[in-house]
């Protein structure tokens, strides 16, 4: 007498097991039912708390699974039979499960998802949703040789691919506000898969090499997940869209290792947008972060008898210029940080009383205006000049740096926006009105004159003001000449000598013409002479 078999396949949350069990009924037939049951499945909407070790995660409701099966030993084509995942932990078998031959062979089992795999599978181009990302994860179990045995056998899914997560946070303080897209570039979409062992060959390019973590729209932060075949990647890896531009990230030979997690944490600031930030100290038990701080701006507070008095410094990211003076050229700069407004009256006066200006004027602490009026000297004298006091005063907040006066080639790189290397003809528009104060009325009782306060425009791409109007601005060259197809040594600040100084930027007393407000405009002025509208601008370096 014959007895009746159920085969049951028992998934788990990242393992399957095959339990036997027999009864004591009459069998009518020397085939058996193999049926397919869950015992977990968690549905993880963002999938973002993975552990290092992605074969930890689980696969979610609503995948088919392909499983495969065959008697051992039969050299015969694998049975394939569709299996769906549902919520609260249950596999909807296919219409008809599969029967096998009740006798003493024992089967070999393969299980895949997603069903559609194929020979060539390829990650989604798009993974900003759950569903493509499953689509692109290639999750793999078999069983060769398995007895028909009521004890449960573990069959473990493993990940084909890798998962990179990436968290990204923009640092509204230095304008960059929205992230509006994150997407993974360089990448190699394609591999061929063995449907029989689940063997993967190496990835190969297949189209578009970008997959796409964050949709648009995403204020403040973002986080999106991916996962790619594994392969090795040099170059660019992240490009992050930001509300004010575009912000990349690179890798140099970074091997990403299939069943792995890697998670980067970026940090993006204004000196980011335009730049290619190389990423290091990535590993495979490891997240990398980049910019933890953003030091686009840099903020000095002085103290004295009334209170704080601060001002803010923005970084400059150094690099490669060719437009200067009008002409075109070749050079290169290094970092270095600029005032964000002109100095103005408060800070000029809290160091130095009422000399270059009218003190009645300084005393009420005019912090909103640039102060103008002095001569080069009084700002660059050694003994007692403001810079002078200004090192001294803040030695211990500038890490070894120094408050300078900018160099004719640092003030118009930074009007120029940096690496953004804008063509406008003034600094940050090509609308003169947008972003200057110029041909205003002079007001004779005042060192102010006719200068707004500051801030009171539109900022340049790197979120400085008034580098086109209001005041004109002291550079520390001596006056030199600029011609055409130049080739200028890197960080160069004038020549040695000279009887003039360069200043820039235009004035509010531009009166008729705003040709001096244009950032290529370079004016020689004599060191030893004041004017009221004509003030400075610091470097810290």
């Amino acid at each position: 007498m014959k007895t009746k078999k159920i085969l049951t396949l028992t998934l788990l949350p990242a393992l399957a097991a095959i339990i036997v069990s027999c009864s004591n009924e009459e069998a009518t037939d020397e085939r058996v039912p193999i049926s397919l049951s869950a015992t977990t499945l968690t549905l993880l909407e963002t999938r973002t708390s993975a552990s290092t070790d992605l074969n930890t995660d689980y696969m979610e409701s609503g995948q088919v699974v392909k499983v495969r099966v065959r008697n051992t030993g039969s050299n015969g084509e694998l049975t394939d039979y569709a299996y769906t995942t549902e919520t609260g932990g249950t596999l909807t078998p296919p219409t008809m499960p599969p029967y096998y031959p009740l006798d003493n062979t024992n089967v070999d089992i393969v299980a895949f998802s997603p069903y559609d795999a194929g020979n060539a599978f390829v990650v989604q181009e798009d993974q900003t949703n759950n569903d493509n990302y499953m689509a692109s994860d290639l999750l793999f179990a078999s069983k060769s040789n398995q007895e028909k045995t009521t004890t449960a056998v573990p069959l473990q899914f493993e990940h084909k691919m890798a998962k990179i997560v990436i968290n990204v946070t923009a640092s509204s303080v230095s304008g960059v506000s929205q992230i509006q897209s994150v997407t993974l570039q360089s990448v190699k979409r394609q591999v061929t898969f063995n449907e029989v062992n689940g063997t993967v060959s190496n990835a190969v390019t297949n189209g578009s090499t970008a997959v796409r973590l964050v949709k648009e729209g995403t204020t403040n932060t973002a986080t999106g997940a991916a996962v790619i075949p594994a392969q090795t990647i040099s170059g660019t890896l992240v490009t992050v869209v930001t509300n004010i531009g575009t912000a990349t990230y690179s890798v140099e030979s970074k091997a990403f290792n299939a069943g792995k997690v890697y998670v980067l944490n970026i940090y993006v600031g204004r000196t980011a947008i335009g730049a290619t930030t190389q990423i290091t100290g990535w590993t495979d038990t490891q997240s990398a972060t980049v910019s933890s701080q953003d030091d686009s701006f840099r903020t000095f507070v002085i103290h004295d008898t009334t209170g704080p008095y601060s001002f803010t410094m923005v970084k400059v990211k150094g690099g490669t210029f060719n437009t200067f003076g009008g002409q075109t050229v070749s050079g290169q700069v290094s970092d270095f940080y600029i005032g964000q407004t002109e100095v103005t009256g408060g800070l000029w006066y809290l160091l130095m009383g009422g000399s270059g200006c009218w003190p009645t004027l300084m005393k009420q602490r005019l912090a909103a205006y640039p102060v103008v009026g002095m001569t080069y000297d009084e700002i660059t004298n050694n003994t007692n000049g403001f810079l002078k006091r200004l090192n001294n005063q803040l030695a211990s907040q500038t890490d070894g740096m120094t408050f300078k006066l900018p160099t004719d080639i640092q003030w118009e790189y930074a009007a120029r926006g940096g690496i953004n290397k804008n063509s406008y003809i003034y600094s940050g528009s090509n609308s003169v009105g947008d972003v200057a104060t110029y041909n205003t009325d002079e007001q004779p009782d005042s060192k102010l004159a006719g200068a707004s306060a500051c801030c009171n425009h539109y900022a340049n791409s790197l979120g400085i003001y008034d580098m086109s109007g209001n005041a004109w601005e002291w550079c520390s060259d001596y006056e030199w000449t600029v011609s055409a197809n130049m080739v200028i040594s890197k960080d160069y600040s004038g020549p040695a000598s000279g009887t003039k100084r360069i200043v820039r930027g235009g004035g509010y007393n531009s009166y008729g013409t705003s040709d001096y407000l244009k950032v290529s405009y370079r004016l020689p002025w004599s060191p030893s002479t004041a004017h009221e509208a004509l003030g400075f601008r610091l470097v810290l370096q």
